[in-house]
């Protein structure tokens, strides 16, 4: 009997299907005790080393740190292989951070500069029968190539390690290129496209790059098939001769009738399986979830699928507390799914690519991207090189992410930057060089990009009233709003700025900070309506999240860095006119609340009940464009209120919220958030400090105890106080499955809660 490792291959020559296999377990890990040590070597003893799990952080770091960790980290893994004949085999490291440099075998194998795009390596040159030795090398400290400012002068953190998915992948003789490894411009691995598209027909064109790494010329056949759930709604055959050591691209065009066209609103998805046929077999495959639809830009507005529509959006960086990058695939699921429900239908990444686990949650629930590249108000004018790595991401950017349906342009553009003019023409048309078909749209902070993409603060800085390029507003709401340290010079502190005034609120700066929050983004997302001819829009920010220049948090969230939400949270999910109907009092009614309720609702008419009583009826202006969702009402000495929702006269909506008490319990909760916690993956676990009612108290403080029982682990701190009465911790599953049993502790106080994954 053969005996299977996780990283074990049986490579067979003209294998039936290409096979990925992800190999984020069994790593060993360390720091490097200098940056000359070199730990390469195909032999090496290792018994040191720590044994890890990926996606990995070199330090866990503090819910707020004072400074993010640097330096330079190695990572080592065995893979075993039983037969080389013909066979290739590539290693694709989704996320390295950000200088990575590979070695198989002892042997140098590959520089790759920038960690939030895939290094991609062709092992099969360097493997020997039997164990191969893979070694990473990682560097994350400031780096004058690729930017972007040191990180103490950097608004988030870049963090380190092997933060993402590890796979192998393993292909026949003849194969679908990988898009990362063949550099062809515009092709390599298969390429989707779409034309002509209306809800009558649409043309789907796919281009698929073929390789035969055998010396014999082969006839092979590439094979589409276009399904609808198991339907198959189009397909396509090509037969070509395939010259030995030779690559050639194979394009074919299917026409699906009646399609179900992707939009936020409707995003539905088809399953593309594309097979390479050699001698009537079968001999690679891939398939991937696509999503037909056409974006065009006219007269400065955006039509999608032919409508005209705008796009409410917002910014997020993929940070997560304590674990910075190193989050699971199903947690960044869960980000999107909490943008989307906060009443998003866009989502710009700033700013840096993110994780594909996100890109295809996006495309799943209707989220549109603004996907970009890594830059951040910073330009190296003197060093060419830095150039080059712009250009080159650009490319693997549009590589890595041009399937996916979610993406609404490419932001080739450093944010926030000045770039030479000559710079902006080159990254506009590497943009169009790969991506060279229909609804393709360059974006940047400067003209010389097809869609222009401004932030509200620099327009009023500059008195901007109109624009005549399109334009899609790419953040607003936090530094034009008295938070003096904006602009290019952020990490000086201006003593001018006027915290209770300004859109960074933490949860637990209490009622009256959170409403003027709300104030702001409400004002500014009118004006962005009404001032200038936008496209759409994107709130700074979704989640609270570290900064490299400040040990404070950035807490203009919509959401904490904990994820939980703030009253703008429920401003913005008043604004989907297609949602359904709610109504919210942002009020905690205790002895810090104002006279004055802020109630946010999108229903026609608002009554609010207090003592049994009717104290007030507000009218809300649905049908405006912009809508009129938040009012504030004086209200004195309510220790209980109701908030009822209507419309066409009947209720449809119900909020309460009554006065806290003393306190009397906690209440875990763990925040699947529905989606099933997996192997190897994370969720936070939130425990609440409630009165009687179970209403959570606006306390701080305090030290949270959290403990486990089976296979988990805490990353982090095991020890948290409440912030505005919730306490917060992150909880990674392991790998084999069963309970796990959650306690916390509070004094004398306990509750305990189980998990099945």
């Amino acid at each position: 009997m053969k005996r299977i490792l996780t990283s074990l291959l049986l490579l067979f020559s003209l294998v039936a299907h290409a096979e990925e296999l992800r190999i984020n377990h069994n790593w060993l890990f360390r720091m490097a005790e200098s940056a000359d040590a070199d730990y390469s070597a195909k032999q090496l003893d290792c018994s040191e080393w720590q044994k890890v799990r990926l996606p990995h952080t070199p330090r866990y770091e503090k819910y707020y740190p004072i400074e993010q960790w640097q330096g330079i980290c190695w990572y080592r893994h065995n893979i075993e292989v039983e037969k080389l004949r013909g066979e290739q085999l590539w290693l694709n490291i989704e996320g390295a951070m950000n200088v990575a440099d590979v070695w198989v075998n002892g042997v140098h194998c590959t520089h790759h500069l920038g960690g939030y795009l895939p290094v991609a390596v062709d092992l099969t040159p360097h493997l020997r029968k039997g164990k191969n030795s893979v070694a990473v090398r990682l560097d994350n400290n400031d780096n004058p190539i690729t930017g972007p400012r040191p990180i103490k002068k950097l608004d988030f953190f870049f963090y380190g390690g092997l933060y993402r998915n590890v796979s192998l992948i393993r292909k026949g003789e003849v194969a679908i290129t990988n898009p990362m490894i063949d550099t062809t411009v515009g092709e390599g691995g298969v390429f989707v496209t779409y034309d002509k598209v209306s809800e009558q027909s649409a043309d789907v064109n796919v281009a698929v790059s073929v390789e035969n790494d055998g010396k014999r010329s082969r006839k092979i056949a590439v094979v589409n098939r276009l399904l609808d759930g198991e339907k198959v709604v189009a397909q396509s055959r090509n037969e070509e001769v395939l010259d030995g050591k030779g690559r050639k691209t194979v394009k074919a065009n299917m026409v699906v009738v009646n399609p179900r066209l992707w939009s936020p609103q409707t995003p539905a998805l088809y399953t593309l399986k594309t097979t390479i046929e050699v001698g009537g077999k079968e001999v690679d495959s891939e398939s991937r979830k696509i999503g037909i639809r056409s974006i065009e830009v006219r007269d400065r507005e955006l039509y999608v699928n032919g409508k005209k529509c705008f796009l409410r959006g917002v910014n997020r960086h993929q940070c997560h507390p304590y674990i910075g990058y190193a989050v699971s695939d199903n947690a960044q699921v869960r980000d999107a799914v909490r943008i989307k429900e906060a009443g998003f239908d866009f989502v710009r990444l700033s700013h840096y690519p993110q994780s594909t686990a996100f890109l295809k949650a996006c495309d799943s629930i209707g989220l549109f991207v603004l996907n970009c590249i890594y830059g951040w108000q910073y330009f190296n004018k003197k060093e060419p090189r830095f150039r080059e790595f712009c250009y080159q991401q650009t490319r693997e950017m549009i590589r890595r992410d041009r399937n996916h349906p979610s993406v609404l342009a490419w932001e080739a553009s450093l944010n926030e930057s000045k770039q030479p003019a000559d710079f902006i023409a080159k990254m506009h048309a590497i943009v169009h060089e790969e991506y060279h078909a229909p609804y393709c749209y360059s974006a940047g902070w400067q003209r010389g990009y097809d869609i222009y993409v401004e932030s509200r603060q620099f327009r009023i800085f500059n008195k901007i009233t109109s624009h005549d390029v399109p334009l899609i507003v790419s953040e607003y709401g936090d530094w034009e709003y008295y938070a003096n340290d904006g602009g290019l010079t952020q990490y000086i502190r201006n003593w001018r700025q006027k915290p209770e005034l300004t859109s960074r609120q933490l949860r637990e700066d209490g009622e009256k900070r959170m409403v003027q929050m709300v104030e702001n983004l409400n004002h500014a997302h009118i004006d962005n309506l009404t001032s200038v001819k936008a496209m759409g829009d994107g709130f700074w920010v979704m989640f609270d999240y570290n900064r490299g220049y400040s040990t404070e948090i950035e807490a203009s969230g919509v959401m904490s860095h904990d994820r939980l939400p703030k009253y703008a949270y429920y401003y913005y999910r008043s604004l989907r006119k297609e949602g359904e109907p709610m109504v919210y009092i942002a009020s905690n009614l205790d002895q810090n609340s104002p006279v004055e309720k802020a109630i946010i609702s999108n229903c026609e008419v608002v009554k609010l009940i207090s003592n049994g009583k009717e104290v007030a009826e507000l009218h809300f202006d649905t049908a405006a464009t912009p809508m009129r969702t938040f009012q504030k009402v004086a209200l004195p000495d309510c220790n209980n209120m109701t908030a009822v929702g209507y419309r066409n006269g009947k209720e449809v909506a119900r909020h309460t919220v009554l006065a806290p008490k003393s306190e009397r319990k906690i209440a875990l909760e763990l925040s699947e958030l529905g989606i099933k916690l997996g192997k190897n993956d994370q969720i936070f676990v939130y425990v609440r400090l409630q009165d009687e009612n179970s209403t959570t108290l606006n306390y701080t403080g305090g030290e949270v105890k959290l403990s486990l029982e089976g296979d988990a682990i805490i990353e982090g701190d095991a020890v948290s106080p409440f912030r505005a009465g919730i306490a917060s911790f992150v909880l990674r599953s392991g790998d084999k499955g069963g309970e796990i049993k959650v306690k916390a502790e509070y004094g004398k106080m306990t509750d305990s809660a189980q998990i099945n994954f």
